[in-house]
């Protein structure tokens, strides 16, 4: 007698989805951390290392403060990106219903709008650098933790000092496909 072992709870190498989330960013040293959000789909192949593109919508609040010591002034900056990351991951634990997953990867942001017009030129309209994180899956749904740090300089007003914005995200999603 042939025992039939059933496959229902097998990984599928492929699934794509949603996430939404809060992130906070700061330009080095100028700046303070204040939340923003962002959402979008994802795509996910592979499966124990897999590759997982995604388009998301990203809005970064930034509050800047005593940016010259002469001008004790504060401000905060509201930008609009389409962030697109390339994440490589690997999942260390990999269960039918659990994953516990690592990724690192590059990642070009688009700004599309800013609340302070000022800001515009000096921090251009696209933005190069990488994520890495951790995260885990339970059934359909799928919990990030990353971190952002770009590898694009922006002009400060006087041309003297460069800034770097640095991101973290927390972002919840849904996997259509499991």
């Amino acid at each position: 007698m042939l025992l039939a072992i059933p496959q229902a709870n097998a990984q599928s190498a492929f699934c794509f989805g949603i996430k939404a989330g809060v992130n906070f960013s700061n330009y080095i040293s100028k700046s303070t951390m204040k939340p923003g959000g962002e959402a979008g789909i994802f795509l996910r192949a592979g499966r124990g290392f897999y590759f997982e593109p995604a388009v998301m919508y990203s809005f970064r609040s930034t509050n800047f403060k005593d940016l010259k010591e002469e001008i004790q002034q504060s401000f905060e900056v509201g930008q609009h990106f389409i962030d697109v990351p390339l994440l490589f991951g690997y999942k260390i634990v990999r269960r039918p219903n659990f994953n516990f997953r690592i990724f690192i990867g590059p990642r070009v942001g688009f700004r599309v709008g800013s609340d302070y017009d000022n800001f515009d030129d000096a921090i251009g309209y696209a933005q190069w650098g990488g994520q890495a994180g951790l995260g885990i899956d339970f059934w359909r749904f799928t919990l990030d933790v990353k971190y952002d740090i770009s590898a694009s300089k922006f002009k400060e007003y006087d041309e003297s000092t460069f800034w770097k914005q640095n991101m973290v995200n927390l972002n919840l999603g849904f996997k259509f496909k499991k």
